[in-house]
């Protein structure tokens, strides 16, 4: 019963991939757009608030 609530190493590293997919979408949309430096700053010290928003608005942009 208690391995249902257990971290284990796959988690870590789905849970790090997944991040990591966020930063990528999030700087290639920024690059596409040519972006300032602020939202880069945004994406660097909220790492995942501030990658979601970047998609987020870029696709209720369109």
């Amino acid at each position: 019963m208690m391995n249902i609530l257990s971290i284990t190493a796959y988690h870590i590293i789905f849970a790090g991939l997944g991040v990591i997919l966020l930063y990528v979408s999030a700087i290639t949309i920024l690059y596409k757009n040519k972006s300032g430096l602020l939202p880069y700053l945004a994406v660097l010290l909220f790492p995942v608030v501030g990658s979601l928003g970047i998609i987020i608005g870029n696709y209720t942009k369109k």
